[in-house]
């Protein structure tokens, strides 16, 4: 057998396998493959903010004035964040849910991205507040 002959019999093997482990569609499982897939490369393409995010409540529970400081003088990332959010993930979330009949909204794939990704509760409780003041003054100006 030739190495071009080879090379090809390898590709489909490997072109067959992965088509035999996705889920079903419109499974359960199947939406979370999806969801999970566009999540974890926007989760790797965000590291450094999210990580801010995760280091805004302290060990003992509290929000950590300093870090809240450091957060907020970053409305500006935070709000392309979010944007990003909308503009890469929701459509695709909304491509695998259309093909379902169901919709994806922004807020509720938003915050249980960053709850997946190790964001406190209280640390998403006082990111809302700072993003709405950020959209606020930016449709000011």
């Amino acid at each position: 057998m030739n190495v071009q002959a080879l090379c090809a019999a390898l590709m489909l093997t490997a072109s067959l396998g992965a088509c035999a482990t996705a889920p079903k569609p419109c499974t359960t499982e199947w939406i979370d493959y999806r969801t999970e897939k566009v999540l974890r490369s926007f989760a790797i393409e965000n590291r450094g903010l999210v990580s801010d995010l995760r280091r805004l409540k302290r060990e003992d529970g509290d929000i950590d004035p300093v870090q809240a400081i450091l957060l907020a003088a970053k409305a500006d990332d935070l709000r392309r964040f979010a944007s990003s959010f909308e503009r890469i993930v929701i459509p695709e979330l909304q491509s695998a849910y259309g093909q379902c009949g169901q919709e994806a909204e922004f807020v509720p794939a938003f915050t249980e991205f960053l709850r997946r990704e190790g964001v406190s509760e209280e640390a998403l409780e006082w990111v809302g507040p700072i993003m709405a003041l950020s959209f606020v003054l930016d449709s000011q100006t």
